[in-house]
């Protein structure tokens, strides 16, 4: 899905879409744009430089993607920092790390934007934000239309999507505040239309002997429906208007020390994450409210859990979900 992957992967970009009188959803010329955009990021061919900046830190990538025999490829490339890679053939990914690090492309925010965009997804999320155009601008020297889902309360963060007026693909996604300012962004700054591209071009150009390479498949979009999460070491008492239990998994702690439970919540746009693990010494029991870029988290202990909340919101979200844990009561659920 290109570039929305890029930051990387996807989200389910969900728009608002009205009722007609037959009951049939209808698409504004916003939402129509949208729907374009994801088509175009998925079908088109098209490579160039890509600026990733989160907050003060910024990278500087090459991108490559193509449709080729009915099956999507993309090949990220850093060009700032250590050498990294990662390549995607339809739904599988394949990354090539330093032996040494643990980093990977997968941000927090951004994930998961125009990875499944239908009307279905759009009519959902009318309630939370609202689709507007945002007009003309150039980026990388061409001329882009954008459009904007504003969040319509204080849980979720605005959305800036600039397509190209021709061909339609997102040459710029930016995740701000109410107030316009930027938290996240991926923008390219060079870019060009290829009529196709090789399979060679997917290849990677990288010394395997001299990175870490791990597979897995491409992100799927959130699971639409019910989650059993019965047994979850804690209860949700309070959800922010919108958000519900999209996953549950169960990961493996560091240095050896149990597992951690996972859940995801999502209002189809926007996560929170939630990680209850025992046994965390009360020296790394991290404690309260704090901030990475557009990324909140807040740590307590519930029982006998130390429970982080992790969200790609405001503030506000993450702590209405953690301030209001409690015990895990398996007879009762939100």
């Amino acid at each position: 899905m290109g570039l929305m992957r890029l930051a990387v992967c996807s989200l389910g970009l969900v728009l608002a879409h009205n009722a007609s009188a037959a009951g049939e959803p209808t698409s504004s010329a916003a939402e129509q744009r949208l729907m374009h955009a994801a088509e175009a990021s998925r079908m088109a061919s098209y490579q160039g430089v890509v600026i990733y900046r989160s907050g003060a830190n910024m990278e500087s990538l090459k991108l490559i993607h193509g449709m080729i025999n009915g099956a999507e490829h993309e090949r990220i490339s850093a060009l700032t920092g250590e050498p990294r890679e990662v390549i995607r053939d339809d739904d599988h990914v394949i990354c090539l790390m330093p032996n040494d690090r643990k980093m990977d492309f997968n941000r927090p925010p951004l994930k998961g934007l125009l990875a499944s965009l239908t009307p279905q997804a759009l009519q959902k999320v009318a309630a939370w934000y609202s689709v507007n155009e945002l007009g003309a601008a150039r980026v990388a020297g061409r001329i882009c239309r954008g459009v904007e889902m504003a969040p319509r309360d204080d849980y979720r963060y605005r959305f800036e999507i600039w397509s190209d007026e021709v061909t339609g693909v997102p040459l710029r996604v930016a995740l701000t505040t109410a107030n316009h300012q930027v938290l996240e962004e991926v923008m390219f700054t060079e870019v060009s239309f290829p009529a196709s591209l090789p399979l060679q071009a997917f290849e990677s150009e990288l010394d395997p002997k001299r990175f870490r390479i791990t597979s897995h498949a491409a992100v799927a979009p959130a699971n639409s429906g019910p989650v059993d999460w019965s047994g979850f070491p804690v209860r949700l008492e309070v959800l922010p208007p919108g958000y519900e239990v999209k996953a549950r998994d169960r990961r493996s702690g560091t240095g050896g020390r149990g597992n951690v439970d996972h859940l995801l919540l999502s209002d189809g746009l926007s996560a929170i994450s939630i990680f209850a693990a025992q046994g965390v010494p009360n020296e790394r029991a991290f404690s309260g409210l704090t901030q990475m870029g557009g990324v909140y988290a807040f740590g307590r202990v519930v029982g006998e859990y130390h429970v982080t909340v992790v969200g790609e919101t405001p503030a506000a979200a993450v702590r209405m979900v953690a301030e209001k844990l409690l015990p895990a009561d398996n007879d009762a659920k939100p």
